[in-house]
């Protein structure tokens, strides 16, 4: 779609290689600001390495000459990872270090990897959270100190239970344990339990009173989780705020600029520019907030007026940030890696930006999801096993080392899965593509001509093929091509059907008209009730080979039936057993007394019995079901009863008595056509072969009156009395394929021409009624460029005779390749999206391929491939099958008028067959 590909993100070098495999592109890392400042070619900044009181080791950037090197930019702290044992000692941790970060004024961000996540962390953060797990702090250290013990990883059995969730330890067994060692209270608040843990915290005195009110109200906290969309952007814009506390998902607060100090409001910076305008600054709005800052220190704060509080407000937020830069930035603690890399970096890069101080540190635990795929479970019962104590973290920068490790392979692994899933779509895009252009190709090209006759050409020629190789012969291409192309008329005369121009054909040896065409109407009622009585006899086979299918069927479930009658002790119960026998043999079975008796005496005579009767049940089922069938071919009743028992003696009946019905119908419709031909003749004018067609297809056709019970009204049915279609598919007989396209492609190509004609008198005549003398050419559209731009402006009555002609056919010509385009458009769009419910439905069941021991992508592509080509001889039937169709007004030919009695003697005798077959 785009000639060229690229784009900036911070996260894409983990990525790299996916970019290069599938995009074809290369990740090039950009330096950042600030080592640009450090590296660029003038620098005026240098790198300074030191370590921390914790012997940490990080880097800030001096001004190159400073012989103090002080800190004027940072680079982020990223600390190793913590690891612990389960997940309930990762969270105490984590909460512990958001209490301390808290206490002392520092602004953190915690990033979660799903919601749940999020409000389980945001629960421990409340007061009574908070309070019990100081309070199991309290009395571990309490513990350590009264038995003289140090933490050195090992596990105290006595502190075990204190391990587990802080939900379902209560005070009363924290007392318990308590008073065992001499701990009179456990109260947080207690001034010696509160110094105690501002020594175990690391937490300076002065931050006493901010851990009380932590210990009383809880941790105030912040949670963006995608749910509360209108207050994301205030929870971000404080997120840096003095003690402010975050906790996001992976999709919420990605990508934004945490300011340190939290953000000004737009009031509070309006009345500092209206106060500076006032102590004489001619545009404050053009200064820095920092000279806005100094202004405002410089200035009388008597002029601060009515805005002294947005002032101090103002004044404060400096304070609040240097605080904030003095504690350390904005410190990121992640509370799970993610199986991408570039997730982690993207949490840790909303600290320290731009120069400002951060840091940012993963606790993890062995039941995370990462863990647990490489070898967490076997660590943690190693762990067990040499009883390590769960509060011990492993933290190690080796440890964080192998973790990056496992999410590379994890990311290889969702590359290869996303890797797979395009090579699926690789198929689809492809197919599209070639769909695509075709579409385009149909709306920019001015004439489709060509187009339409390549799929003619290929579609006649399949079907041609297919028509004379058939067993039947070629009558399914016969019927095709009357489906394609109806009769129309044009230019006066009516233009035949391919079938029917072969008849008139045939009418062209003879000299009497009439005579010919009755012999024609003769010859292909015989040929059709020919066909019928192959169909009748094929139906007749089909149904003894499904006939004797049933019969072994239900023969082989009575023998396991009778073996395990036979085996069984319990007393025969006849009626029992003729219910069970009737649910096997899906057939009603109704037992006299006498049938009874036989089965409880002599079960296998029974059966005998029972076998007869299956075959005769099955054989009258079956007849009466071919006789329906016969009955609805052929429009009537046979007419005789069929009494046979055995099924070659009722297959005889059956076939004999369609047969007679057949002859009597041949000489009925003949004796028909025989008096209607007259009248048919009479209604035309002449003999010439438009007149012939119109007769046979008068002749062809019947109409009678019948009452509709459902409306109550006298209904006028037209009916076909016979076809043509099987007489005129014997006229190809002995012709080569290639004769055959090439009669049927020219046939159609002049009925193109005809078409053509029709559409364009049709459309003249209508733009011409009622004001052909004001006509002008341009008023018959883009049909009239075939007499150039120039001569757009002239009356169309000045046109002679020939260009009248011409322009009667650029009017068609013009009308009939937009009927081209539209079909072309439709018929793509609506099989197209067919097609791609196909297609994902053999996506999804495709999987299963691999049961059988084949790859699924192999036979994804080839199954694919064989439904887009089905698809394409879809669009090219379609197009095919309505691109004649399209008239410019519709042929009406009088039906032959049927007498009404026999109308409704035929109607009434198949009413009755339906109703003896609904007896059975």
């Amino acid at each position: 779609m785009y000639k060229k590909l690229a784009g900036m993100t911070g996260t894409a070098l983990t990525e790299s290689e996916e970019f290069h495999k599938i995009y074809k592109l290369e990740v090039f890392p950009v330096p950042t600001n600030l080592e640009y400042q450090a590296y660029g070619p003038d620098a005026t900044l240098v790198e300074v390495r030191k370590k921390d009181e914790e012997n940490y080791q990080y880097t800030y950037y001096a001004r190159k000459g400073d012989s103090e090197q002080k800190p004027v930019l940072f680079r982020r702290k990223d600390y190793p990872d913590v690891i612990f044992r389960t997940v309930d000692t990762k969270l105490r941790a984590i909460v512990t270090e958001i209490l301390r970060c808290h206490t002392l004024g520092r602004p953190l961000l915690v990033g979660t990897t799903s919601v749940e996540s999020s409000d389980r962390l945001s629960a421990h953060l409340k007061a009574d959270s908070i309070r019990r797990l100081m309070q199991i702090l309290l009395v571990r250290h309490g513990w350590m100190k009264a038995n003289d013990r140090e933490e050195d990883g090992r596990l105290i059995p006595e502190l075990q239970p204190f391990n587990e969730p802080i939900e379902t330890i209560t005070p009363d067994a924290l007392r318990k344990f308590a008073s065992s060692f001499g701990m009179t209270t456990i109260n947080p608040e207690d001034p010696a339990n509160l110094s105690r843990l501002l020594e175990l915290l690391n937490l300076p005195e002065e931050s006493a009173d901010r851990l009380k009110s932590v210990l009383q109200a809880g941790v105030p906290h912040a949670v963006l989780n995608a749910r509360r969309h209108t207050e994301e952007s205030q929870i971000i814009a404080g997120a840096g705020a003095f003690g402010a506390v975050t906790i996001a998902t992976n999709m919420a607060g990605r990508g934004v600029d945490i300011k340190l100090g939290g953000e000004i409001a737009e009031e509070v910076i309006s009345a500092v520019n209206r106060v500076l305008r006032r102590a004489g600054y001619q545009d404050p709005f053009d200064m820095q907030l920092e000279e806005r800052r100094q202004a405002l220190l410089k200035a009388d704060p008597e002029q601060y007026g009515l805005y002294n509080g947005e002032v101090k407000l103002f004044l404060q937020y400096f304070e609040d940030m240097e605080r904030v830069r003095e504690l350390g930035g904005l410190h990121v603690i992640g509370s799970e890696r993610h199986e991408a890399r570039r997730i982690d970096n993207q949490l840790r890069g909303r600290s320290a930006r731009q120069g400002d101080p951060g840091s940012s540190r993963f606790y993890l635990s062995l039941q995370d999801d990462l863990m647990r795929l490489f070898g967490g479970e076997q660590v943690s019962g190693l762990m067990e096993r040499l009883k390590v104590d769960d509060s011990l973290p492993l933290e190690a920068r080796l440890v964080s080392g192998i973790i990056e490790s496992s999410q590379a392979r994890v990311e290889g692994a969702n590359f290869d899965v996303r890797k797979h899933l395009l090579e699926y779509d690789d198929v689809l895009n492809k197919q599209r593509e070639q769909i695509y252009s075709q579409r385009d190709r149909i709306f920019t090209k001015l004439d489709l001509t060509e187009d339409v006759a390549e799929i003619l050409d290929a579609e006649v020629e399949q079907r041609v093929e297919l028509g004379l190789t058939d067993e039947e012969g070629p009558w399914k291409l016969i019927a095709w091509l009357e489906g394609v192309q109806p009769p129309f008329e044009t230019q006066g005369r009516l233009f035949p059907t391919f079938g029917l121009a072969l008849i008139l054909d045939e009418l062209k040896k003879s000299d009497d008209a009439r005579r010919a065409i009755l012999d024609v109407v003769s010859r292909s009622i015989e040929v059709e009730q020919s066909h019928t009585q192959r169909a009748i006899e094929a139906l007749v086979d089909k149904t003894e080979e499904g006939l004797k299918s049933q019969i072994d069927e239900r023969v082989d479930t009575l023998d396991v039936f009778f073996e395990g009658l036979r085996d069984s002790n319990e007393p025969i119960r006849a009626q029992k057993v003729a219910e069970e026998l009737s649910g096997l043999i899906r057939l009603p079975l109704r037992l006299n007394g006498e049938q009874s008796r036989l089965l409880a005496d002599d079960p296998m005579e029974f059966k005998e019995w029972l076998v007869t009767y299956i075959e005769a049940q099955l054989i009258a089922l079956n007849a009466a079901r071919v006789v329906g069938a016969v009955e609805r071919r052929l429009g009537e009743a046979l007419g005789e009863k069929i009494t046979a028992t055995d099924w070659d003696d009722v297959a005889d009946q059956i076939l004999e008595a369609a047969h007679n019905l057949m002859q009597r119908q041949h000489e009925r419709l003949t004796a028909q056509v025989e008096r209607d031909i007259d009248a048919a003749f009479q209604r035309e004018a002449g003999e010439d072969d438009s007149s012939k067609l119109r007769v046979l297809i008068s002749l062809s056709q019947g109409a009678r009156a019948y009452f509709d019970p459902k409306t109550h009204r006298q209904v006028r049915q037209v009916f076909n009395r016979f076809s043509y279609v099987y007489y005129a598919a014997q006229l190809l007989e002995n012709r080569t394929a290639e004769d055959v396209t090439d009669a049927v492609m020219e046939h159609l190509e002049q009925a193109e021409s005809a078409l053509q004609t029709a559409w364009g008198q049709g459309e003249y005549a209508r733009l011409s009624h009622g004001s052909a003398s004001a006509l002008k050419l341009a008023d018959f559209g883009p049909a009239a460029q075939v007499f150039g731009e120039e001569r757009q402006n002239e009356m169309a009555a000045a046109l002679s005779e020939s260009e009248r002609e011409t322009l009667i056919q650029a009017i068609g010509s013009y009308i009939l390749n937009e009927v081209k385009r539209q079909l072309l458009l439709g018929a793509i769009s609506e099989l197209w999206v067919e097609y791609l419910t196909k297609v994902e439905s053999l996506r999804i069941s495709i999987g299963l391929e691999a049961y059988a021991q084949r790859d699924p992508l192999v036979q994804y592509k080839g199954k694919a491939s064989e439904l887009f080509q089905q698809l394409l001889a879809d669009i090219r039937s379609a197009v095919i099958g309505r691109v004649f169709s399209y008239q410019p007004r519709r042929v009406e030919i009088m039906p032959t008028e049927v007498a009404e009695a026999s109308g409704e003697t035929q109607t009434q005798q198949v009413e009755s067959g339906r109703k003896k077959r609904r007896r059975h």
